[in-house]
């Protein structure tokens, strides 16, 4: 029994142990089909992105070449004989000299703007920048941006003429038809037979149209019209925005055939009600397709332009010469002169920068000394008044206070000596200033001394005579103040001490007068210091 049963346990693990590696085998095969599923689907995932990564030519944007004789803007924008250059305006219009006011907010007015030039360009874009504003709920009539065959000039469609042969975009602010859909944006055609349907606004003629409220808009809008390959799109700035590329898709019309050569306008006109109609800018872009060289300057410009221009300006050039012969004639003391010398030259004009510094130094120093003689006018009343109330109190003292008055004397001697030695450190300064102010005086005159003046020479002797002045008191009271203590000195054994003698009032007076004495040096010595390093 024991035989049999190990072989039937031999043949259960050998169908267990086929069984497992035929299933490992399946899982295999399965995981081997997902695997490579999945690579031929990021494959082909791969070969779709670039395949839409590839860029089409044909969405390419063009290349925009701005035609400034097509277009105007401000400031500046009206000539002093009251024209627009390249453009001519009608009726009711009024340039000024940041904008046009093609139609004012008055009843009945009709006003126009046209381009002086032909354009003929395959593709073209136009960005007009107005605004429409009304103090009424409702406004009238509107107003119109053209491209016809002719100029429209004065007319009953939006100021313009009707029955034109072109495309007008209209901005229409009135609803005449009474269906409550204006303020409104259309595009008519017509090829010149057509008469424009005033009742029903156009909507009978209308290529295409869209609802956009441009009336008292806080900024002004923007209008975009491009043709490009025969299909005309209008986009719109709304106004809310200072933003000039927020724009908008207004409308879009295919197939568009519009003449080849034609010129550019503005219209507007109102009716029983009003608005300001004011057109801020127009800006015309030439536009080329891709691949497309654009075309160069002067091969648009004709031959017959090119020599008229040039004999223009071969007469003016001419012109100019005669009027310089005839000018020589009239006055042959100039004849030859350069034109340079006429102006102040760079050497001239830092000369004369110094001279008006040393100016401005010299008003300074005369500031100073009138504070000095101030000052030293009130350093002799105090020693006066010193003197006569030691000489009247000198019988009413004793013996016992000599001491004492020899000490306070001694301490109005130092003090009068401190205010000597500021006062000659102030004169010091003054020697210094008269120094560096007479030697660029004296190095100018040995170059040359064109510059130097009468007037500057006469600042310069003021000053010397006002220091001259001011030493002469300085020394003086130098002097007195060198006698005077010995003096007293001699005299303070006989004299009794007052216990009055110097008061606190005194003795204060005379701390804040070595004060201000100090700090009026400290200033002058550092505007010194800077004029120094300034014209120096």
């Amino acid at each position: 029994m024991a035989v049999p049963g190990a072989a039937t346990q031999r043949l259960r693990r050998t169908s267990i142990s086929a069984t497992g590696r035929m299933f490992v085998a399946l899982l295999a095969g399965l995981l081997c089909h997902s695997s490579v599923a999945q690579v031929t689907i990021t494959d082909n995932d791969a070969v779709t992105d670039a395949v839409a990564k590839t860029p089409d030519p044909a969405d390419a944007a063009p290349h925009r070449r701005f035609e400034y004789k097509y277009s105007f803007k401000g400031p500046h924008l009206v000539q002093p004989d009251g024209r627009i250059p390249f453009w001519i305006h009608m009726g009711d219009a009024i340039p000024s000299e940041d904008q046009v006011r093609i139609a004012p907010s008055l009843k009945s007015q009709r006003g126009s703007l046209w381009c002086k030039n032909k354009a003929s360009f395959e593709n073209w874009e136009a960005e007009v920048t107005f605004r429409v504003s009304g103090r009424g709920r409702m406004g009238a009539d509107g107003l119109a941006i053209w491209f016809t065959s002719e100029q429209g000039l004065q007319g009953p469609v939006y100021g313009a003429a009707d029955k034109w042969n072109g495309v007008g975009i209209f901005f229409d602010s009135f609803d005449n038809d009474g269906k409550k859909n204006n303020p409104v944006i259309v595009v008519v055609g017509n090829n010149g037979k057509l008469v424009y349907d005033h009742k029903n606004d156009g909507s009978t003629q209308a290529l295409g149209t869209c609802l956009r409220d441009f009336r008292n808009k806080p900024y002004p809008i923007r209008a975009k019209v491009t043709y490009y390959k025969k299909t005309l799109t209008v986009m719109i700035n709304n106004g809310f925005t200072p933003d000039a590329n927020d724009f908008e898709l207004c409308t879009k019309v295919d197939d568009m055939i519009i003449p080849p050569e034609g010129f550019f306008g503005v219209s507007a006109a109102t009716g029983g009600l009003a608005d300001d109609h004011d057109v801020l800018s127009f800006l015309l872009f030439q536009l080329t397709e891709p691949g497309q060289t654009p075309p160069l300057p002067e091969a648009e410009i004709p031959k017959e332009d090119k020599d008229k221009y040039q004999e223009e300006f071969h007469n003016f050039q001419q012109e100019l010469d005669k009027k310089k012969e005839e000018f020589q004639k009239e006055h042959p003391d100039v004849q030859g002169e350069p034109i340079e010398e006429l102006y102040e030259s760079v050497n001239d004009r830092e000369i004369r920068q110094v001279f008006e510094g040393q100016n401005r130094i010299h008003l300074e120093i005369k500031q100073l000394n009138r504070q000095l003689a101030m000052i030293l006018d009130e350093q002799r009343r105090y020693v006066t008044i010193v003197t006569d109330e030691i000489s009247k109190r000198g019988s009413n003292t004793g013996s016992g206070q000599l001491d004492v008055a020899n000490q306070q004397l001694g301490t109005i001697a130092s003090s009068q000596q401190d205010l000597l030695r500021n006062l000659n450190e102030f004169r010091n300064a003054f020697y210094e200033s008269l120094k560096q102010i007479g030697s660029p005086q004296q190095q100018h005159q040995q170059q040359g001394g064109g510059v130097a003046t009468y007037e500057s020479i006469q600042h310069f002797n003021d000053i010397k005579e006002h220091l001259h002045s001011v030493r002469r008191d300085l020394e003086h009271l130098v002097q007195r103040g060198a006698q005077n203590p010995g003096e007293k000195v001699q005299k303070c054994p006989e004299l009794p001490a007052l216990p009055s003698c110097l008061s606190t009032v005194h003795f204060i007076i005379f701390i804040v007068v070595q004060s201000v004495l100090f700090l009026c040096y400290i200033m002058y010595k550092s505007q010194q210091e800077a004029a120094a390093k300034k014209f120096f």
